[in-house]
């Protein structure tokens, strides 16, 4: 069984259709209908059914999705470990981290490098959104990022969530808060909240928690990075935002008030995030099976 043909039929099963999986392989269309229908005919089965627009796994489909994951993952492993040991130089970690979570993973990401300061790692910081491009596309290995909105086509390990508290710029609210804030006490100030290049996500939540409280949230600017929604509120941007406390350290903040929302439900969920037939890089998945502690800045 050939093994090109078996990543590209799961490429076309994670993407959903043959036009994107071509788009996401770089490759026209026809050659790549050609292997499916080859390693189709190789194995004497029908691998998909179309259903409308997208084309769905048949029961032999999964299955075989299934192990070809596994396969490939070996195959990637042994490749990785071969290379490693033969050059005993530098191996190559290509990582994802998201806007969001960047304070949450320092941490992390400072143990790996201490523990392989030799490795190669290269980081793209960006946004959530198009980290999962990234990993499509296959240009990072493993992201760092929100728990995906919608999980088909990845694998994921969630971590804790991470608590939610609003900031509040002092022109909006001069006196110390004495107690939780509501979400129609919120939805008086302007607004500044987190937002994902494209695709649904926590704005999404986040708005919809507005609404639950009868609240009508005035929201005047979109941004994807926690960090320039603090800076621009020190700035003396008058508003107020929603973030995870992760990435509020309230020591920093003299312009604004860091308070808690009631009811605090869960919404940011980091997470590592890879595509199905890569595997966990297992130095990272060393420090957290070893139960590395995570801080978080007190809000």
């Amino acid at each position: 069984m050939d093994l090109k043909r078996l990543r590209y039929f799961c490429r076309v099963v994670e993407q959903g259709s043959v036009s994107q999986a071509a788009k996401v392989l770089n490759m026209a269309q026809p050659p790549l209908s050609k292997r499916i229908q080859e390693l189709e005919e190789e194995l004497q089965v029908s691998l998909f059914t179309r259903q409308g627009n997208r084309i769905e796994p048949t029961e032999a489909g999964y299955f075989l999705y299934r192990k070809a994951c596994e396969i490939l993952r070996q195959v990637e492993d042994t490749a990785r470990e071969t290379v490693a040991i033969a050059n005993k130089e530098k191996f190559q970690l290509r990582l994802g981290l998201t806007h969001l979570f960047q304070s949450y993973f320092k941490p992390l990401l400072l143990e790996l490098y201490k523990r392989h300061p030799d490795a190669e790692i290269n980081i793209s910081v960006t946004d959530s959104s198009h980290l999962e491009t990234m990993l499509n596309e296959g240009t990072i290995d493993l992201a760092m990022i929100q728990r995906p909105y919608r999980s088909e086509g990845f694998d994921y390990v969630s971590f804790d969530p991470v608590r939610l508290v609003a900031v509040i710029s002092k022109q909006c609210l001069p006196q110390v808060p004495v107690s939780p804030f509501d979400y129609q006490a919120l939805a008086a100030f302007p607004l500044v909240l987190l937002h994902r290049a494209k695709d649904a996500g926590t704005y999404e939540m986040l708005i919809d928690l507005f609404r639950k409280a009868g609240g009508n949230p005035k929201v005047i600017m979109h941004i994807t990075q926690p960090g320039v929604i603090l800076e621009w509120l020190e700035s003396g941007l008058a508003a107020a935002t929603l973030l995870p406390s992760s990435e509020v350290d309230a020591s920093k903040l003299s312009q604004c008030h860091v308070v808690e929302v009631f009811p605090s439900p869960q919404v940011f969920y980091p997470a590592l995030v890879k595509m199905p037939a890569m595997p966990y890089l297992p130095e990272i998945m060393e420090i957290i099976a070893q139960g590395y502690p995570i801080p978080r800045h007190p809000a």
